[in-house]
């Protein structure tokens, strides 16, 4: 179960695109529940992420504190940095597709390893593809998150998120 709402369908059009097989909505749904959980207790900490999770009516929360860091935003921090922020559904999106495509560039079979071969396709090396792009999107918005969390602490005293960094395929 989602806990922001997030479901199979969100991942049908857009720059969140996954394919729709009739074997896939069961596997993208693992990614959902496996992944948001993970990402937003790192993003907040247990404590905070338990607290947010508290808050929430219909997977949306209800408090001005939450709501500030749950939707998109844009903030000059006292570093005089911008940060912007997509919001919480638009990054958890942009790690769920990246774990679940980076998963599809090998398949286990009862040979081992193998790699995944259309017959009218051929497979892009992952370096040239999106999904490098859409989690370092999605670790933007983590970060504009994290900076505005620490800059208004007095809000979010139990705060203890970890940082995560950017893909590089160097």
């Amino acid at each position: 179960m989602s806990i922001l709402g997030i479901i199979y369908s969100d991942f049908g059009k857009g720059k969140f695109e996954l394919h729709h097989g009739m074997y896939e909505q069961a596997k993208i749904q693992a990614y959902i529940d496996k992944y948001e959980r993970q990402y937003l207790v790192k993003l907040l900490g247990v404590e905070l992420f338990n607290e947010f999770v508290a808050d929430l009516s219909s997977n949306v929360p209800q408090s001005a504190k939450y709501l500030k860091i749950y939707n998109p935003f844009e903030y000059d921090n006292v570093d005089c940095n911008i940060h912007i922020s997509e919001g919480m559904i638009d990054m958890i999106k942009g790690f769920i597709y990246y774990q679940y495509l980076k998963d599809l560039t090998n398949n286990v079979a009862v040979s081992g390893n193998v790699r995944p071969m259309g017959e009218n396709s051929e497979n892009v090396s992952t370096l040239n593809s999106m999904i490098y792009t859409r989690y370092n999107d999605s670790v933007r918005t983590y970060k504009a998150i994290q900076y505005y969390i620490c800059d208004f602490s007095s809000d979010y005293l139990k705060y203890n998120g970890i940082s995560i960094g950017m893909a590089y395929w160097l």
